[in-house]
Formats: C-alpha cells, structure tokens, sequence
C-alpha cells in the first residue's frame, strides 16, 4: 500500500469535513508504514523561533498527530525540521516555502526510510 492509499484508508474519518485554505493551521502526522512501532521525535524551527519540539509513539500501520503550528507571518524564513526515529537521527531538512501548505508529515515507509512530505489537505 503507497502513502497516498494508506492516507486516505486511516486518514479519512479524521479528515472528513475538512476545508484547508490559507492562515489555517499546519497539522503535523506521523505516520508509520513500517513492520514495527517506532518512537518519533520532531523538531520545527523557522527563524530562530522553535515551533514544535514533540515526541510521539507509532504503532506499525498507523499514525499519531505529532503538532499544530499556528500559521505566522509568512516572513520568509526557511524551515529546519529534524526528525529523530528510536534515538537517531532520521531526517534533517531545511526549506522555505514557495507555496501555501497546510499539511507537513514524516513518514516511516516500509523499508524504515524516512521521508517529510508537505502538502494541502482539502
């Protein structure tokens, strides 16, 4: 099963409803595709600001809310997100936005390969 499939098989009930559009928040998922639970660590800083520093635990299959960022100023400001899995260091990413995105996942794949999406959930 892809991302996209697993996304919209767990996912549609909690995004039922939903209506996204600019200044909403930005929902943070981890979500695990992987055969075994795993612990996940993220951080978010855009500035100098920290906007989410959270752990959460994921069972295989599913996926856990890890943050709500309050939309800021749009100020330019490149994102760093890091994402610790089990203790380690999985993920270190830096990227400013060029386009408006409300969705902003890390996911766990099958083969335990970390990857950051960014999106817009309707």
């Amino acid at each position: 099963m892809n991302r996209r499939q697993f996304l919209l098989t767990t996912a549609a009930g909690a995004l039922a409803g939903c209506t996204g559009g600019r200044g909403d928040p930005v929902t943070m998922l981890a979500v695990n595709e992987h055969d075994v639970s795993h612990t996940i660590t993220a951080w978010v800083v855009r500035g100098e600001r920290l906007r989410v520093a959270e752990t959460v635990e994921v069972d295989s299959g599913a996926f856990e809310r890890l943050a709500e960022m309050r939309p800021d100023d749009g100020s330019g400001d490149p994102y760093r997100v890091t994402v610790q899995v089990d203790g380690r260091v999985a993920l270190a990413r830096e990227f400013r936005p060029e386009t408006w995105f409300n969705q902003l996942d890390v996911f766990v794949a099958e083969d335990g390969t970390v990857e950051l999406n960014r999106g817009q959930a309707a």
